[in-house]
């Protein structure tokens, strides 16, 4: 066992459980660090297979208050998405991209949060909340998300698309009609044809025709398919679509009932067959290992078919794990945060690992 001891800036220790590099895919993997308890503010980092901080930005002086802050490889360096939906009772926290000379390139003036991500046009989406006044089905004030098309250059938005306008709450759910959906992620097909829409208080993904804005379907309670009660999914995660159709999920597995599993985070691949309506998952990992992340998680396929799966907490006594696994399910790669209370959000393995700097001296324990 390999431990590795920050000598510089506020960042948590990083401990290598496990490391087959011959086995790995190459390069190094960008993710958030969140601490509260420290006042710790938004931070992106990049860290070798060592679990060295080659690279790492802190994003002003504002304490992070809710750590899901999405931070994605951008041609200009590092996207880095904003957060704290309650603006009104949260420090504000813009989305910029900041580059690997640790130079800010642009800034926002929307607070999204959750996700955010470059498109293929240069603008970049991501994910608003709102809230409105309804009489029916359910009455009252229900707040739900936007998902929200900008070009970054003037600050324009040139597409949004409303969830309460296409997706009515029929049920009222006790003390979350606020953020009644919670969605944390949206995902395009190739083309930008198709959103996959994750809504994690719903259980629920979602596919949009982006251009009439229809909902095509929804995958997950309540939804249009056929789902074993084992391949079903529970307030998910970041999923993923592969170049077979198929969706990558985080299963957070919080409220899975007892003969499923009970409380058990996982990722997950979904067949997903639109001619039978039927969806079932090809391949899982993480329930042999007995992890449970509530509110945090990724899974990410990588070039080498290997998976990077995001076991990210921020709940005492358990720690956030980034674990690459094979196919077959072999773990490759096993590090986690140090003490308990540091926490990350999402992770993504770099393919220009060789243009980074060291940002901080390391010493070995």
């Amino acid at each position: 066992m390999r431990h590795v001891k920050a000598c510089y800036g506020v960042l948590p220790e990083i401990r290598v459980n496990k490391a087959v590099v011959e086995r790995m895919q190459p390069g190094f993997t960008l993710t958030n660090f969140y601490n509260y308890e420290l006042r710790v503010p938004v931070t992106a980092a990049a860290i070798d297979w060592q679990g060295c901080v080659r690279w790492f930005f802190q994003h002003g002086d504002v304490p992070d208050r809710r750590g899901d802050i999405d931070v994605r490889s951008d041609p200009e360096g590092v996207l880095i998405g904003g957060t704290n939906i309650n603006v009104e009772r949260e420090d504000a926290v813009f989305p910029m991209v900041v580059g690997w000379d640790q130079e800010v390139r642009w800034r926002g003036k929307m607070v999204n949060h959750h996700h955010i991500h470059r498109r293929k046009n240069g603008n970049l989406m991501f994910l608003i909340h709102e809230t409105r006044e309804l009489e029916e089905p359910v009455r009252g004030q229900v707040g739900a998300d936007i998902i929200v098309e900008l070009d970054p250059k003037g600050h324009l938005i040139v597409w949004m698309w409303r969830m309460l306008d296409h997706v009515v709450p029929e049920k009222t759910r006790k003390g979350r009609m606020w953020d009644w959906a919670h969605c944390n992620t949206v995902e395009e097909d190739p083309e930008g044809r198709f959103l996959y829409l994750s809504a994690r208080d719903l259980n629920s993904i979602f596919k949009i025709d982006r251009k009439t804005g229809e909902v095509i379907w929804r995958l997950g309670e309540d939804g249009d398919f056929r789902v074993s009660g084992e391949d079903r999914f529970y307030h998910q995660h970041a999923p993923e679509l592969q170049p077979n159709g198929n969706l990558l999920v985080f299963d957070n597995g919080t409220g899975r009932p007892p003969e499923y599993g009970g409380n058990y985070s996982r990722a997950v691949e979904l067949e997903v067959d639109e001619d039978r309506m039927e969806a079932r998952a090809v391949w899982t990992w993480g329930r042999e290992t007995g992890l449970y992340t509530p509110i945090w998680g990724d899974a990410d396929r990588l070039e080498n078919g290997n998976t990077l799966i995001t076991f990210g907490t921020r709940t005492h006594p358990h720690t956030s794990r980034l674990i690459e696994v094979t196919l077959k399910g072999e773990v490759v790669w096993d590090v986690e945060l140090r003490p308990s209370g540091w926490g990350m959000y999402r992770a993504e393995r770099l393919r220009m690992a060789g243009r980074l700097t060291p940002a901080a001296r390391w010493e070995l324990a």
